[in-house]
C-alpha cells in the first residue's frame, strides 16, 4: 500500500516542479546566461544581483536580448563596489545561449 502512495507523490512532485526548468522564457534564459558569465568574470568574489530585475529590463534587439541591472560586488565588505551590469545574450532554440557582450559600469 505504501509503494503506490510513494509513486503518486513522486509523480505529483515532478509535475509541480515544471519539468526541470524547461519552461523558462527567453528573457529568463538570457538573464541566467548573463548572470553565469558575470559570475565567471567576478571570480571568487561575492556579489548580489536580482535575476528578476535583470530579466525585467530585457529588450529584444534583432536576435539578442539586451539587459541591465544593479550589481553589488563584495557586498558589506570594505571593497564593496556598486555597479551596473550590462549584458547582451543571443537566445536560440536548440542552441546554447550565447553572451555576446558584458560590461560592468561603475
Amino acid at each position: 500500500m505504501k509503494f503506490p502512495l510513494l509513486v503518486m507523490t513522486a509523480i505529483c512532485l515532478g509535475a509541480c516542479s515544471g519539468g526541470g526548468g524547461g519552461s523558462d522564457s527567453p528573457k529568463e534564459r538570457a538573464a541566467a546566461a548573463c548572470e553565469a558569465e558575470a559570475k565567471i568574470r567576478i571570480g571568487e568574489k561575492t556579489y548580489q544581483l536580482d535575476p528578476a530585475a535583470l530579466a525585467g529590463s530585457a529588450k529584444r534587439e534583432d536576435d539578442v536580448w539586451a539587459m541591465q541591472a544593479p550589481i553589488v560586488i563584495e557586498p558589506g565588505l570594505r571593497d564593496e563596489a556598486k555597479q551596473t551590469l550590462e549584458c547582451k545574450v543571443r537566445v536560440q532554440d536548440g542552441k546554447p545561449d550565447e553572451v555576446t557582450y558584458i560590461n560592468f559600469i561603475f
